[in-house]
């Protein structure tokens, strides 16, 4: 039962790095947007589509430890964008963390870089605008890419997550010219040997 979570900044990779593990690894993907939308198309991108967001994605993953015997899979792949300068977003992450680790669980952190302008490339996919609706406005998309990176410190610091997430093992890779397959398969290989 495991909980692999994909960080990094905006249209790092995070949700196709997540696809491309999925078909490697027994788990499933939830992406970011997937809870974010469903609310979001309601009430727009507001303080309590993200707190209903939030709620939702800790219902899941509460169900998920209590109901090994019946689950689809052993485990999930959680994108999601951390401000490591936010301290609610590390919060968050240690809370989702412990759903695992206090039924026995393991959660892998991978955190995932790459140059500015890969990522502005990135952002105009096929399928990032696909799966992401809110992407879809590229004027306002790559505003929120750029600015943000401004307003957060969206990659962590050398060592901070290993001093402020507890029980959570950890990696980053540096994506910018690297496949979500190649990625995936480091992920994979990093995984198995963190397991042994």
């Amino acid at each position: 039962m495991d909980l692999i979570l994909l960080v990094g900044p905006q249209a790092v990779g995070k949700m196709t790095v997540g696809k491309a593990l999925e078909k490697k690894i027994d788990a499933k993907l939830l992406f970011n947007h997937e809870t974010l939308d469903i609310f979001a198309r309601f009430l727009g991108y507001t303080k309590k589509t993200f707190e209903l967001s939030d709620w939702m994605r800790k219902q899941l993953f509460k169900a998920f430890v209590e109901n090994t015997k019946t689950n689809q899979t052993q485990g999930i792949i959680f994108t999601v964008l951390v401000g490591f300068d936010v301290a609610e977003d590390l919060e968050f992450l240690q809370e989702i963390s412990d759903i695992f680790l206090k039924c026995d669980g393991k959660v892998y952190l991978v955190e995932l870089e790459a140059a500015l302008e890969e990522r502005l490339d990135r952002n105009k996919t096929e399928l990032r605008l696909q799966e992401k609706p809110s992407k879809r406005d590229l004027v306002f998309s790559e505003n929120e890419l750029r600015t943000s990176m401004e307003k957060h410190r969206l990659n962590s610091f050398e060592g901070e997550v290993e001093e402020k997430l507890e029980g959570v093992r950890y990696l980053r890779i540096n994506n910018t010219k690297l496949s979500p397959e190649v990625v995936a398969e480091k992920i994979q290989e990093w995984i198995t040997q963190e397991k042994r």
